[in-house]
């Protein structure tokens, strides 16, 4: 492992960058239409319980990685060959949220742009944040994830003339059915994928505060999440919530006389290059430590052009990269986000005098 250490404050801001990522152009709880909020109060809840697993399992389990944590519980050959899977897991992840952030800057801001320039700039960031380790990754998410709420207000405060306070009625106007399934897709995307910070929870300062910080955290970006839904559809209408395809964008764009777009792709590079940075941070960790490198520096650039060559292979065009995110990713991600951490809080929990 690194030798180093985080803040509280840190991880909460990784944390909240991480589960903004690119949930700002990709929102699963659209799909509920009105009920947004619903999905979002139902699925933050389930992606709250879901991070604290991920906490009471780093707990469970002193100073050690998710590598660690599946070697001790599962037996040297069985736990490397799951870690391996959890790294093409984070691997993916990485790529597709690059995607996410290359198709909707070249379909919005600079649609003459190769998509391969945007992510190769991108990218290059990415490996440079990486290169500088978790203690600088801590101290720059310090600086840039407290602008993404305040970007946040400032689009708002800029249509605050242009509203409908009835948008969101009438309550369960389609049913159910519609809310559950856009709360489930929530669950998934984005909270169960800070599983990641299993790689990263080990690095904490103080461990007595993992499951607060968590918490907090995962709290945090449920307000964040109604805030914005609920700034969308008083402007937008529930119609345009389900139609638009990038429907924050489309938000930011209607203010009369003033150009917030910039303040739009800076939440997006924010988000997306924390979400991304934390992916790659766990794959090249874990794959650190089952090769036994010494250093995961030297997987660095190889992992980086791999994603951005998955990112560019992974859709053909922006409707599958909608379709694969509602339709698939939720399904796919069971086994890394439920089944797989249930069953090391299990062993976890059973074997706990051991520890």
């Amino acid at each position: 492992m690194e030798k180093a250490r985080i803040s509280g404050l840190q991880l909460f801001l990784l944390i909240l960058g991480f589960l903004f990522g690119s949930t700002v152009i990709l929102n699963p709880a659209t799909g509920a239409r009105n009920d947004g909020w619903l999905a979002i109060l139902i699925g933050g809840t389930g992606g709250t319980l879901l991070i604290l697993l991920y906490a009471s399992i780093s707990l469970l389990n002193p100073s050690k990685t998710l590598v660690d944590i599946l070697r001790d519980r599962l037996g040297r050959f069985i736990g490397n060959i799951i870690s391996v899977f959890y790294i093409w897991y984070f691997i993916h992840l990485a790529s597709l949220v690059l995607r996410n952030f290359g198709s909707f800057i070249i379909s919005t801001t600079y649609p003459q742009t190769p998509l391969e320039v945007l992510l190769i700039v991108f990218i290059l960031v990415i490996m440079y944040s990486l290169n500088s380790g978790i203690e600088v990754m801590g101290r720059v998410a310090e600086i840039i994830v407290p602008a993404v709420p305040v970007i946040a207000v400032i689009i708002s405060l800029g249509i605050l003339t242009t509203h409908d306070f009835t948008a969101f009625l009438p309550i369960l106007g389609n049913g159910i059915r519609p809310v559950l399934k856009a709360s489930f897709n929530l669950v998934t995307f984005p909270y169960g994928e800070a599983v990641a910070f299993l790689m990263i929870f080990p690095y904490l300062n103080r461990r007595e505060n993992l499951k607060k910080v968590s918490i907090l955290s995962a709290l945090s970006s449920v307000v964040l999440f109604l805030f914005i839904f609920f700034r969308d559809i008083i402007v937008l209408g529930s119609h345009f919530i389900h139609s638009a395809t990038f429907v924050p964008h489309l938000t930011s764009v209607l203010i009369p006389s003033i150009n917030l777009e910039p303040l739009f792709d800076v939440n997006l590079s924010i988000g997306g290059g924390v979400k991304v940075v934390v992916c790659m941070y766990a794959a090249t960790n874990a794959i650190n430590q089952i090769l036994g490198a010494g250093d995961y520096r030297k997987f660095v650039t190889p992992v980086a052009l791999f994603c951005v060559v998955l990112a560019i292979w992974v859709y053909e065009n922006v409707f599958e990269m909608f379709h694969w995110a509602e339709k698939i990713w939720p399904y796919y991600s069971i086994p890394f986000q439920f089944v797989i951490p249930l069953m090391l809080l299990f062993l976890s929990l059973i074997n706990r005098d051991k520890n």
